[in-house]
């Protein structure tokens, strides 16, 4: 009888929700998050080339400048260091500017990112050089002309990394309507 109760206990107990974020905060005229604890917040170096597309980077571990002058020149790479750490996740947000059949979706299960609807799906391009063991991609549609991408690059991350990440992607408040 008791083994009996404790399993309908077991059964009956909410489901754990993601955490709910309090790192550092982002925010500029078309979107606002707060990344998860102990995450870094860094935007784009200015001069960046991508400077249009990538938003901010978010990283469970240090970040610093993706762009060094190098003589007369500009060289842009990636934000990590020595590439991602055992358990490291960075997440790139770029806009991507479209038109028409551009602003499509991939054809996957509708999920919510933030207050817009989104896909998730494997990258097949993107994280070269940070020893990446996990590469997907956030496509949520902002307006009918833009769609953000999120790519992950992750290094073996563990359940709290992911659900660490799953939180921050549930609070991400586009202001745009």
């Amino acid at each position: 009888m008791a083994l009996a109760c404790g399993a309908l206990l077991v059964a009956c107990a909410p489901t754990l929700e993601h955490p709910i974020p309090g790192g550092p905060a982002f925010e500029n005229e078309e979107v606002r998050f707060v990344a998860p604890t102990g995450w870094e917040v860094h935007r784009p170096t200015a001069g960046s080339p991508d400077l249009d597309q990538i938003v901010v980077y978010v990283a469970n571990q240090p970040l610093h400048d993706d762009c060094h002058e190098v003589g007369t020149e500009i060289s842009c790479g990636s934000p990590l260091t020595d590439g991602l750490r055992a358990g490291g996740m960075l997440v790139v947000w770029a806009q991507r500017p479209c038109v028409a059949q551009s602003c499509t979706l991939p054809s996957e299960t509708l999920i919510p990112v933030g207050n817009r609807q989104g896909v998730r799906t494997a990258a097949s391009a993107g994280c070269e050089g940070t020893g990446f063991t996990e590469r997907l991609a956030y496509y949520a549609t902002v307006t009918p002309q833009r769609v953000d991408i999120l790519l992950v690059c992750a290094r073996d991350p563990t359940d709290a990394t992911r659900s660490a990440f799953l939180g921050f992607l549930d609070a991400i408040q586009w202001r745009i309507p």
